[in-house]
């Protein structure tokens, strides 16, 4: 995702909703190759280079319109086949069945059923694509629709499942709150002649959420409360490194690996986001810091309101109520607009990062943040771009 030199673009992009159509973005996913964006909307699809983050149509045809209400929808590499996946409420198709239509000729020209039950999500993967059913998920190979594993009895919660482009999965099952299994799809002349399957053994009695890197090397999990998090060698199962985020209880929405895998990014319930560092640790099964704090004992409004005054912020909060702890701060903190649908960051090679927010309503921040220099930030562009 190039987006160096753009930022005059941005703050100029107009928006595709408006007041007399007005649009609600139900989910935003890459395309496997990072070209495109594609928006599951109240209204179709929508799909956007993210060269210049511009609309690859020039205006929404009403075909695509008129494809109702979609929860799902995905680009399949830069190509005009859009995967996409109906809400229960559209009129035009069953939540049973993944559509699969041709943005060229404004056709559909596949669709993959299952008779049973309704499709809660889907994710594209390089040679795979995952169908989530409340029950299972189902390993489809991409050019024949053949399903080459079931994988049932699994937690279908979007927090306890993880995908990427190179063909890997983690997952849980219901019955057992702390074994994360991963599964790697092999693929060698369009077919899937092997698989490798890894597991991870928290030590956490239960977990709030999970998620792989995009090579599928490191998987990093936070505990229930969402203060302490592991990130561990998928190939392996041994950890390699432990992050403690203070005693506070929060819940934490998602965690998510920079591409580089050189950072990890956290945001929480009350919008706050944190951008750690992950440090390059030759030697695996570090200390663990974390675990030797006990997450049930919890600070009383009083105690919490007199740390909080004259500390400096939050930050400041924090940092003096754990004294002598293992908390470590992050590189960067700040907060955002609405409900976040959409993070990415480590996005170019030159010294200002860049950070991509984009909520359900469909603003779009753009944080810029130096790799030497810690603390908080502030939007550099916010736009409602659709």
């Amino acid at each position: 995702m190039k987006l160096e030199n753009n930022t005059n673009n941005l703050s100029k992009l107009k928006p595709w909703n408006s007041k007399e159509s007005p649009v609600h973005v139900n989910s935003i996913r890459y395309n496997q190759d990072y070209t495109l964006l594609t928006l599951g909307t109240s209204q179709g699809y929508k799909v956007f280079l993210i060269d210049d983050m511009k609309t690859c149509q020039e205006e929404t045809t009403d075909v695509v319109k008129n494809l109702g209400d979609i929860n799902v929808a995905m680009n399949y590499f830069k190509s005009s086949l859009v995967f996409f996946l109906p809400s229960k409420d559209n009129k035009n198709f069953t939540n049973k069945e993944i559509i699969i239509f041709d943005d060229f000729y404004q056709t559909q020209i596949a669709s993959f059923k299952d008779k049973n039950e309704p499709i809660l999500n889907f994710f594209l993967s390089k040679n795979v694509f995952y169908v989530i059913t409340l029950k299972k998920i189902a390993i489809v190979e991409l050019f024949t629709f053949k399903v080459i594993e079931i994988i049932e009895n699994i937690n279908y919660s979007y927090k306890l499942l993880s995908f990427n482009f190179n063909d890997f999965i983690a997952y849980m099952y219901n019955d057992n709150k702390k074994i994360i299994y991963i599964n790697n799809y092999l693929s060698e002349n369009y077919k899937i002649q092997s698989k490798a399957k890894y597991v991870i053994n928290s030590p956490y009695d239960f977990i709030q959420t999970f998620q792989l890197s995009s090579s599928g090397s490191l998987l990093g999990l936070a505990s229930i409360y969402g203060n302490k998090v592991h990130i561990y060698n998928t190939q392996t199962g041994k950890l390699k490194e432990c992050i403690y985020l203070g005693s506070r209880i929060q819940t934490m929405e998602k965690l998510s690996f920079s591409r580089k895998e050189n950072y990890i990014f956290f945001h929480r319930n009350d919008n706050r986001f944190y951008v750690y560092k992950l440090g390059k640790i030759q030697v695996e099964n570090p200390k663990c810091v974390c675990d030797k704090y006990d997450d049930t004992k919890l600070m009383s409004s009083n105690e919490e309101e007199s740390k909080r005054k004259g500390s400096g912020g939050f930050m400041g909060f924090l940092r003096n109520s754990l004294k002598g702890k293992d908390n470590r701060d992050p590189h960067i903190f700040g907060e955002y607009d609405g409900k976040l649908l959409f993070a990415d960051f480590d996005l170019n090679e030159n010294k200002n990062k860049h950070l991509i927010m984009i909520n359900h309503n469909g603003l779009l921040t753009e944080y810029h943040f130096n790799k030497k220099k810690s603390g908080n930030i502030s939007p550099v562009v916010s736009v409602q771009w659709v």
